[in-house]
């Protein structure tokens, strides 16, 4: 089915729409050039979809469901006039147990450690473990990831 000029402006961000966006992002804490990043565009490709000027094609909604943590779909949604539909909630992430238990601060952390995994929770509720243990784990696996995915400086940045 060829997108006719009426068809392409229906996928443009209204006002409540990019509000609805920005809502998230900031209930997230994550920077728009980060969801750019994760979405796969440019960040000035980002600016123009946010302000309304350029249509959503359907790989850039499925790349910013995921950036932003949405149920599939939740673009289409949007674009119709409903709301966006988070994923469940599946708990902290890496980054964030590191954080909060003292084992690193904010600018130490990177997108290598923004991972969700339901295994760190089978770890952490181990009553028969210490918490010297658990903080052990954490930073082992920390250091895991970043050797896997080859993570440099670059990948470096402050979580606000």
């Amino acid at each position: 089915m060829l997108m006719t000029a009426t068809s392409s402006s229906n996928r443009q961000l209204s006002d409540n729409g990019s509000q609805a966006l920005q809502a998230r992002a900031d209930q997230l804490r994550m920077k728009w050039d980060v969801i750019a990043k994760r979405a796969g565009m440019s960040v000035a490709h980002l600016r123009r979809i946010r302000k309304g000027e350029t249509p959503i094609t359907p790989p850039m909604a499925a790349g910013l469901e995921a950036a932003l943590k949405l149920q599939p779909g939740s673009i289409d949604d949007l674009l119709s006039g409903g709301t966006l539909t988070p994923l469940p909630d599946l708990g902290p992430s890496l980054a964030q147990l590191l954080v909060e238990r003292g084992i690193a601060t904010p600018d130490e952390v990177t997108l290598a450690d923004e991972v969700i995994d339901p295994g760190i929770w089978e770890i952490m509720q181990l009553d028969e473990l210490s918490e010297k243990a658990k903080d052990d784990f954490l930073r082992a696996y920390q250091l895991m990831r970043r050797s896997i995915l080859s993570v440099g400086d670059k990948a470096r940045r402050p979580r606000s």
